[in-house]
């Protein structure tokens, strides 16, 4: 079974914003039971801060207290296509796989 997977591999759609500063970020669950409630928020947890990361949602602009747009945009995508890959590995997860 896979248990970790690349933020950036996984939200491809990120990529594909014309965001020049998104990169690979792994996320791990193997430690995690995601038939669980409790593992399953962890998970989206640990995607959330993922995208994060890999969209630099929380490094200031020089001169702004703002985050930038295409940051937002990078965070946005990233966050839609996060929750679709953690709702394929649950279902993989609960079949067995």
């Amino acid at each position: 079974m896979k248990t970790t997977f690349a933020i950036a591999a996984a939200l491809g759609m990120a990529l594909t914003t014309g965001t020049a500063f998104a990169k690979d970020v792994e996320v791990r669950y193997d430690d995690l039971d995601l038939n669980s409630v409790s593992g399953q928020v962890e998970l989206e947890k640990r995607m959330d801060d993922a995208a994060r990361e890999a969209c630099r949602y929380d490094e200031p602009r020089i001169g702004s207290r703002l985050r930038s747009a295409e940051s937002v945009k990078c965070y946005k995508a990233a966050s839609i296509k996060a929750k679709s890959q953690m709702a394929q590995v649950i279902d993989n997860v609960r079949r067995g796989g």
